[in-house]
Parts: C-alpha cells; sequence; structure tokens
C-alpha cells in the first residue's frame, strides 16, 4: 500500500487537476505584465535597438492575454489574478507607448498629453469604451512605428490576430459594433 502522502497525489480529484487551468492563466497573466516591464526597461536601456525584441515581447504577452481567458474559463477554479485581466492589458499597451518615446520614436510630451487626454476623458466619461478607444490609438501609433522600422518581426504578431480574428469572429461581430454604438451615444453623435 502507497503511504497516505503518494495515495493522495495519485489520486487527485479532478477539480484539483482542472485547477491547473486557473493556475496556467494566472501565470500567462504574469507573463503580460514581465512582458510590460521587461519594454519598460528596454526603452530605459537600449533604446530604439531593442525594437524587435520589444515587437517579439509584445507579440508574447498579447499571446498570453489570448490564451489565458479561455483557460480561465474552462477551469472549475477561479484564478487569482482574473480581476487585473484589463489593467494588465492597459499597462501592456502603455508601455508599448513609453516605450516608443523612451527610444526616441515620439515625443515624450506627445506621450504624456496622451496619456493625461485619456485619464481625464476616461475620468469624466467612466466608460471602458472610451479608454479602450484611446488603446486603439496607441495600438495604431505602435503599430506605425513597427511596421516602419522592423516590419519582418511584425509577422507574428499579425498572425497571431488573424487566428484571433478567426476564432473569436462571432465575438468581433457582436462586440465590436456595440463599442462603436456606445461611443456614438456618449459623443452624442447617434
Amino acid at each position: 500500500m502507497l503511504p497516505p502522502m503518494i495515495m493522495d497525489s495519485a489520486h487527485l480529484d479532478s477539480d484539483a487537476r482542472y485547477c491547473l487551468r486557473a493556475l496556467a492563466a494566472d501565470a500567462l497573466s504574469i507573463l503580460r505584465l514581465a512582458a510590460a516591464l521587461a519594454i519598460l526597461w528596454l526603452g530605459w536601456s537600449a533604446g530604439r535597438q531593442a525594437l524587435p525584441t520589444v515587437i517579439m515581447l509584445a507579440t508574447l504577452g498579447w499571446i498570453g492575454d489570448g490564451l489565458d481567458g479561455p483557460l480561465a474559463r474552462r477551469s472549475p477554479c477561479r484564478t487569482r489574478l482574473g480581476a487585473f485581466d484589463y489593467p494588465l492589458d492597459v499597462g501592456l499597451t502603455w508601455a508599448e507607448f513609453i516605450y516608443a518615446a523612451l527610444a526616441g520614436f515620439i515625443p515624450a510630451l506627445f506621450v504624456a498629453g496622451y496619456t493625461t487626454a485619456a485619464l481625464i476623458v476616461t475620468r469624466h466619461f467612466r466608460r471602458k469604451a472610451v479608454l479602450v478607444l484611446f488603446m486603439r490609438g496607441v495600438d495604431a501609433i505602435v503599430f506605425y512605428i513597427a511596421l516602419h522600422y522592423a516590419p519582418i518581426y511584425l509577422l507574428p504578431l499579425l498572425s497571431w490576430l488573424l487566428i484571433l480574428g478567426v476564432v473569436h469572429r462571432e465575438r468581433v461581430r457582436h462586440d465590436v459594433p456595440r463599442w462603436i454604438n456606445e461611443l456614438l451615444r456618449l459623443f452624442h453623435l447617434k
């Protein structure tokens, strides 16, 4: 007969095994935080030379973002970092933006002004849709920089975005028009 400790670990409850999914989702969230911090460090220490590495780190962070939600939803256990998913998204987006300023691709004053405007407008409207609008602006700026200075490194990210678009096509068809309509109503354009 096996000792109790070995027997217990050999016969793990199925719920406990599935909790590994929640742990994996949390690990992917931590990956996104680590990517954001590494991007900021590279902006400070290496500047423009680090752009290919920054693109790859951002790609890894966004791949982790695309995988952590499905893992968490399939786990019967709650993740510990699920509440931080959106703040981590914002953090990674802004880390890329700050990197662009630290590396000299765009003026730091522009980043400061844009960030201040994002904070003021988002605080005024108190809607996630408004912050997402500012985040898409950052995405466009960062994408342009990557496309202009290191286009070959965008292929993994573009491939991942295409995969996500196909996998989540119903969500995209539903959520994007809803987001646009919310913005139009908020700004009294509809």
